[in-house]
């Protein structure tokens, strides 16, 4: 059976990461990297030329047939957790039901050698803190986000995510995660997220 369009979408941006993580560590000469250029240049060029993908009312992506785009299909650009987006990690949702998520951060989300970015640790606990706080209620958007950095974050390492609510108090919703690594508490956050009806695209 021929893939479907979601995942060629996926499979293109894996491709991407994988060229990402070449050209950081890659020792390239001249000539290669004039090629790398010649090459995705081309592609970027060529793809401006082609139709948008545009967002309707319903927060769902259209395609140029009209067609709207499921409700994977649509969310799977996101930030962090797009399986399409070539700048996600991506974080992976293991168990929704007890807030649990894996992450493993390559070359590209590096600050130190070797050590994730703090604002990439905060930006991963903010999408976990805001899924729970979104489980079975709508969706909740953060009000506030305190992150306490309990030890250095490694990159190349499967790290493990999770978050649960703490209480909720009329609209708020107080909630609080931990990135670890094993048993070693990498990162801790709490927020206040805030419950509402609907999100104007």
């Amino acid at each position: 059976m021929p893939d479907s369009h979601l995942e060629r979408r996926r499979r293109a941006a894996e491709a991407m990461r994988a060229l990402s993580k070449e050209l950081l560590t890659a020792d390239l000469d001249e000539a290669a990297l004039d090629e790398v250029c010649a090459n995705v240049g081309g592609l970027a060029e060529r793809f401006s030329a082609e139709p948008r993908l545009v967002r309707n009312q319903r927060g769902r992506l259209v395609r140029r047939s009209g067609v709207e785009l499921d409700e994977e299909s649509s969310w799977d650009g996101d930030a962090l957790v797009g399986f399409s987006n070539p700048l996600a990690p991506p974080v992976v949702e293991v168990d929704r039901a007890s807030g649990e998520w894996q992450v493993t951060f390559g070359h590209a989300y590096e600050g130190h050698p070797g050590l994730v970015h703090g604002g990439f640790v905060s930006a991963t606990l903010d999408h976990v803190l805001g899924v729970v706080a979104s489980t079975g209620e709508g969706t909740s958007l953060t009000g506030t986000l305190t992150v306490r950095f309990r030890n250095p974050t490694p990159a190349h390492r499967q790290l493990l995510c999770r978050g649960k609510v703490d209480r909720v108090e009329g609209r708020k919703v107080f909630c609080s995660a931990a990135m670890t690594d094993g048993d070693t508490v990498l990162a801790e956050a709490e927020g206040i997220f805030f419950r509402v009806d609907s999100i104007a695209p």
